[in-house]
């Protein structure tokens, strides 16, 4: 059955990988100097609250919204290891050995504050709650809901 299916799914993981690389594409800065990618978590922070207050928008009775997140730790990355040694594996080049970089985790969300119209709505901050949690996958114990003042 896997074989019947085999092509389709090298396809779509390719298509989800090239998603994922065009996303991270604005949130990664290249070192002018050392041609090095870093992580901008400033710019990840901006993007994610932006698409957070854009997506709360749309819910009714919410027309001003203001989201603040705060993350939990910065980028980790990640060199590819062999399981049973817990050794880097490494690659040749030029006469140079070098750890084998698979790319970087992004940083967990410490907290999401959200101020809008309608906060102070016991019904609103539990629809918001709710959608915050599953959107971003956080517990609703880091969500805080409040009302313009």
């Amino acid at each position: 059955m896997f074989k019947k299916y085999k092509n389709k799914i090298i396809i779509s993981s390719l298509v989800i990988i090239g998603i994922l690389l065009i996303l991270s594409g604005s949130i990664v800065k290249k070192n002018s100097s050392s041609g090095e990618r870093t992580f901008d978590a400033d710019a990840y922070t901006k993007k994610l609250e932006e698409k957070t207050e854009n997506f709360l928008r749309s819910v009714k009775g919410i027309k001003d919204v203001k989201v603040v997140i705060s993350l939990d730790s910065s980028t980790e990355k990640v060199y590819a290891q062999n399981k049973s040694t817990s050794d880097y594996l490494t690659v040749n080049s030029s006469g140079t050995s070098s750890a084998l970089y698979l790319g970087e985790t992004y940083p967990v969300i410490r907290g999401v504050a959200v101020s809008c119209t309608n906060g102070d709505d016991a019904s609103v901050q539990v629809e918001i709650t709710e959608l915050i949690c599953r959107y971003l996958g956080i517990s609703s114990s880091r969500v805080k809901i409040v009302s313009f003042g």
